[in-house]
């Protein structure tokens, strides 16, 4: 640690400092052995460069350092009665007259000291280094050959031949430097604590303004300059009610009462603010609020909430995910690039397994939204209760088993982000009407709760399904669907891009196979390309899971032999054998309800929990009938 005393010093002094102080307290300060003109620019110097917190000086420099930084601590290297007494005796030694000569001040009145010794004392005073001389020059003149004083004293009398006395004892020096080393760890402490307010003050996040009892300001932090608009230059110093409209500290001075969470406008803004009294030890001294734009604090609660409940609200994918060089696949990224622009809603629609997910995610990390939440949930993988309770949340004690303290739902975590309803034309009818007024109002209330919570989110919906089906079937609201499909996205299924196939394949061969496909790279190649001839009902989800079970083969040393063509024929005849099986029984299933209901379609649709329109779609694609 740098030392934080000065000793503003002459030869004299620094001898004696030297020889009675030990080397740990000496490395604890500066020792500035300087002549008497040089003494104030150097310790001026030291106290504007914050390089100081206390100075130790005694006679001249003592007078001249308070005079000239009145600000500074400074200890003085006192006289003691004793130490005096102990000069006086020295001095009777030489002559029966000595002189003591001081800056500027005579010390004590010596009439006591002349009857215990015996001794004419003279004192003398100077004001500069000049006079100093003059005076010791006449006293040697006047037979006075004995004198007291401090370093320069002493020093000038060696000059002209007197006998000088050094004034400071060993016990004066000790003692001031103890009690300068205590200054300084007070002094230190006290900055401590100030750089602690100073911080709390500039980095707080609400703003902080404070008056004295005269409803001056005293305190007014940055974040109250940012909110109020106002410079902190135009504010302290300046009656409160003649600076800033309508912060009422002018009344708390009167009052004395406490305002807890009040609403105002101020700047044109609505802030919310906390106003009190400031009493220290029973006196009432002023008054401090504390205030925070409402804004903020809706957006900090936002952020407080999404980070307690949940963990990676992101989007993992972007454009650059969807592989393919296609036409249509092209047409599609640019299609959803135009939307990701804007804040409208978004239905997708495709077969399962063409990368809805995929468009979902990339549009979200296109958008403006894209540094806030992304929240995905499956309409079809929840029960109904459970999602309604997930998407608008509940309070405490909504339901049997609902959480203590209650769950913040799906749609506040995701406001100012996206959510992305997966399945959507699975959601119940009965939560559809409430799902609608979340998009017109843009806002919701938590199951058992009267509050309303204003949200901000875009929505995202993807099917598998004709969704304008299912609003002819009733099942779906037709003027939810209208809300929902703004903007519409057809994602192709795989087989209307089979030049894709090769890329696709190998973008998921080689993150998830590396070395194999290293290995194995002309039989892979071969492979992608025959796949192209093949039809992917389950789309790149089906392409994936045959790769897989190529990928189990190919590595297989007694199934080597097998040709590329072999390999993909032999394992996906296997997939087809079962698709084949599936679509048989689905024929079956919907022969029989047809026959039980003597061909009528309604009651052969309600039979098997499909619309209409779905069944009469199977059954001209099977050939049914």
């Amino acid at each position: 640690m740098k030392p934080r005393i000065a000793i503003m010093s002459y030869d004299r002094l620094t001898k004696s400092v030297k020889l009675n102080v030990d080397n740990y307290t000496l490395k604890k300060m500066y020792i500035i052995n300087s002549k008497f003109k040089d003494t104030v620019n150097i310790a001026k110097n030291l106290w504007d460069n914050d390089k100081v917190d206390v100075f130790v000086s005694g006679s001249s420099n003592l007078e001249m350092l308070k005079y000239n930084i009145p600000d500074a601590p400074i200890v003085d290297i006192k006289i003691s009665g004793f130490s005096m007494m102990e000069n006086l005796a020295v001095a009777k030694k030489n002559s029966n007259t000595v002189a003591i000569v001081t800056y500027k001040k005579p010390i004590v009145d010596f009439n006591l000291h002349q009857n215990i010794f015996s001794i004419n004392i003279i004192q003398k005073c100077f004001n500069d280094d000049n006079q100093l001389r003059n005076i010791l020059n006449d006293l040697k003149k006047s037979g006075v050959n004995t004198i007291i004083g401090a370093s320069m004293v002493c020093d000038i009398c060696d000059e002209i031949g007197l006998n000088s006395i050094f004034i400071y004892s060993k016990d004066s020096i000790i003692n001031a430097i103890g009690y300068a080393i205590q200054l300084r760890e007070s002094i230190g402490k006290q900055r401590y604590k100030n750089i602690q307010l100073n911080a709390i003050l500039n980095y707080a996040y609400c703003g902080i303004m404070a008056t004295d009892e005269n409803n001056i300001i005293q305190v007014y932090n940055p974040m109250a300059e940012k909110i109020m608009g106002i410079s902190k230059e135009n504010v302290i110093g300046k009656p409160v009610d003649k600076t800033i409209e309508n912060t009422r500290l002018d009344k708390i001075i009167i009052t004395k009462k406490e305002e807890i969470n009040q609403i105002q406008k101020i700047n044109r803004q609505t802030i919310l603010t906390n106003r009190l009294p400031l009493t220290i030890d029973g006196q009432f001294k002023g008054a401090v609020a504390t205030f925070q734009d409402i804004k903020s604090i809706q957006n900090s609660e936002h952020k407080v909430r999404r980070e307690i409940y949940t963990k990676g609200l992101v989007a993992k994918y972007t454009f650059d995910d969807i592989k393919g060089k296609s036409r249509v696949i092209k047409d599609c990224i640019t299609l959803a690039k135009k939307y990701a622009r804007s804040d409208f809603t978004v239905l997708i629609t495709g077969e399962s397994g063409t990368g809805k997910e995929l468009f979902v995610n990339s549009i979200h990390n296109e958008s403006r939204r894209k540094n806030e939440a992304f929240v995905a949930v499956n309409c079809a993988a929840l029960p109904e209760n459970l999602l309604e309770s997930e998407l608008f949340g509940y309070e405490e004690g909504a339901f049997t088993g609902a959480k203590k303290g209650g769950k913040i739902g799906l749609f506040e975590l995701a406001h100012n982000g996206t959510i992305f309803l997966d399945e959507i034309a699975e959601m119940p009818r009965s939560l559809q009407s409430r799902f609608l007024r979340v998009i017109q109002e843009k806002e919701v209330m938590r199951l058992g709760s009267d509050k309303i919570i204003p949200i901000n989110v875009r929505i995202i919906s993807a099917t598998n399904k004709n969704l304008w089906e299912e609003v002819l079937n009733k099942s779906f609201r037709e003027d939810l669907y209208y809300r929902l499909s703004v903007l519409e996205l057809n994602i192709p299924p795989l087989r209307d891009r089979r030049k894709d196939i090769p890329e696709i394949s190998r973008e998921l061969i080689t993150k998830r196979f590396g070395d194999l496909y290293k290995m194995y790279r002309e039989k892979w190649e071969k492979i992608f390309e025959i796949l192209m001839n093949y039809d992917f009902l389950g789309n790149v989800r089906e392409l994936k899971n045959v790769l897989k079970r190529i990928s189990v083969f190919i590595e297989n040393e007694d199934e080597n032999y097998f040709s590329a063509e072999e390999l993909v024929d032999k394992l996906y005849k296997k997939r087809q054998s079962i698709n084949m099986e599936n679509k048989n029984k689905e024929v079956e299933c919907i022969l029989k309800a047809l026959s039980e209901f003597n061909g009528n379609r309604e009651k052969t649709a309600k039979k098997l929990n499909m619309s209409r329109t779905t069944l009469w779609r199977k059954i001209k694609d099977y050939g049914i009938l």
